[in-house]
């Protein structure tokens, strides 16, 4: 039985309606799972990107994306502004057992990307590295070692098709996130882990999500040219870098 807000909170949706700015480099990048979020809530939220953030947010740097503007106030840190909205419309876990095993998940997604983050820079373009060598040595070790933990999790799916018996949380979304994001450039590497592909599909199979996955951009070469010449110069600095100056 999939998990559908009840008539009571879409009244509280109506009624509350803050206004949401998502300002992140490009569709599919960290603030994915807080599109998924909003869209699942059935929140409009503005969706800007790098190409056009100064206008909305001269004062911010891209050293800070993804950031969160909430009613005019400024949220950072791309867990933080996921946690809040799935606290706010019902996506954080019931009670605080389940809270805390929800926000655990997101801890192993939030490490899985940090030690994948390299090898992604390397094939999207952004850097020029020894691609091989990142690949043995960094990104299939991480693959490994982070989705044998959230496949223990997905092992036995809860009553209600999901992570736990309450329902999706944004646990599902963040999984589901990042095992697409590496299925779709080696699913020989998540050919051992059925049980977090099968959430992540039924995840993406929502009814909830369907128009927003229809009309995601697939490609961003224009977008990606632009972040890689301001941001990745020729000297091969990457943002980490960048931000630390």
């Amino acid at each position: 039985m999939l998990h559908c807000p009840s008539a009571k909170r879409k009244r509280q949706l109506i009624l509350e309606r803050p206004q949401f700015r998502l300002i992140s480099f490009c569709t599919w990048d960290l603030a994915e799972p807080t599109r998924l979020i909003l869209t699942y809530a059935g929140i409009d939220y503005e969706d800007i990107n790098y190409e056009n953030y100064k206008f909305y947010e001269p004062d911010v740097s891209p050293a800070e994306f993804p950031l969160l503007n909430y009613n005019g106030k400024i949220l950072r840190e791309n867990d933080a502004i996921a946690r809040m909205l799935a606290k706010m419309y019902g996506l954080a876990g019931d009670g605080f057992f389940e809270q805390a095993q929800v926000d655990s998940i997101v801890a192993i997604v939030k490490d899985l990307n940090s030690a994948t983050l390299p090898y992604f820079e390397d094939v999207l373009g952004f850097k020029v590295t020894d691609t091989e060598k990142l690949f043995k040595e960094i990104f299939k070790p991480a693959v490994s070692q982070h989705c044998k933990k959230l496949e223990k999790y997905a092992l036995k799916l809860s009553n209600s098709g999901f992570l736990f018996d309450s329902g999706i949380t944004y646990a599902d979304f963040s999984v589901s996130y990042m095992i697409q994001a590496i299925n779709s450039i080696h699913p020989e590497l998540m050919s051992k882990f059925p049980n977090i592909l099968l959430l992540s599909q039924r995840v993406f199979a929502l009814p909830q999500l369907q128009f927003y996955l229809s009309t995601r951009p697939e490609k961003q070469d224009a977008l990606f040219e632009k972040i890689k010449r301001e941001l990745y110069p020729s000297d091969k600095k990457c943002l980490t870098e960048i931000s630390d100056n």
